[in-house]
């Protein structure tokens, strides 16, 4: 028996079939553009990201574990996850997926794909959570971020990451902490996590933002506090039933 043409079996998508490349730039996706509405349709539009997506074996267990421990699952579940890929490795891509995921809850079920999720996690509903979104390329170690737009000046990744998850409450758990650029510890961290919500925290591109770091000679210990943080905030999120 002949074997059938392999255009036959994967149709390409249409823009392919009319001769038209796309160019490198679309397929390369930021996750703080997504976030704010700044990336293209194919990212920021759920349902469509969803229908362009290829679940594979390995991207459909880590967004089935991740769900798991989102709906309280705590056996055979890991709260944080440490991924490393080469370039184009597809971990921004990841970390989108479970962004549209939380930041739509229940309303994904109908998106291409997540039966299939749900069905590997073992949850009959995907929960809404409360998410924050740091990107270490983007994250300006010397300025940080707002004080000019209305919201709170933030400095420091934990000032961000408070206030991404609490708004102007979560800040204020951390807002001496942020001015000195000291991390804080476990008891200050607690404040600012939401204490009866699922919670998502994404930080993507986390060497840029120590690489540029190592640049500031006034904040020399910057680079100490951040991985403070990021353990003691590690512990916490471990702690929590519902956090990843």
């Amino acid at each position: 028996m002949a074997l059938k043409s392999w255009y036959d079996v994967i149709k390409p998508r249409s823009d392919l079939r009319q001769g038209h490349v796309p160019e490198a730039s679309e397929f390369a996706v930021h996750l703080d553009q997504v976030r704010d509405g700044r990336a293209l349709d194919e990212y920021t539009n759920p349902e469509m990201f969803f229908k362009r997506t290829y679940l594979t074996k390995n991207l459909t267990r880590f967004a089935a574990e991740a769900l798991r421990r989102l709906s309280g699952e705590k056996v055979e579940t890991n709260a944080v996850f440490h991924m490393i890929t080469q370039f184009g490795g597809g971990k921004t891509h990841a970390l989108t997926l479970l962004y549209h995921l939380g930041a739509y809850g229940p309303q994904s079920h109908q998106w291409q794909g997540v039966s299939r999720i749900m069905q590997e996690a073992g949850v009959s509903a995907v929960p809404q959570t409360q998410t924050a979104v740091f990107v270490g390329t983007e994250f300006d170690p010397l300025h940080g971020r707002g004080g000019d737009d209305g919201t709170p000046k933030r400095l420091t990744p934990w000032g961000e990451i408070a206030y991404r998850l609490g708004g102007e409450a979560g800040f204020a758990a951390v807002a001496e902490h942020d001015r000195e650029r000291i991390a804080p510890g476990g008891d200050v961290i607690r404040k600012f996590l939401p204490p009866d919500q699922p919670c998502l925290i994404l930080m993507d591109e986390v060497l840029h933002y120590i690489a540029r770091t190592r640049k500031m000679e006034a904040h020399r210990d910057m680079i100490d506090q951040f991985y403070y943080f990021l353990q003691s905030f590690s512990e916490q999120v471990r702690a929590m039933d519902r956090a990843v």
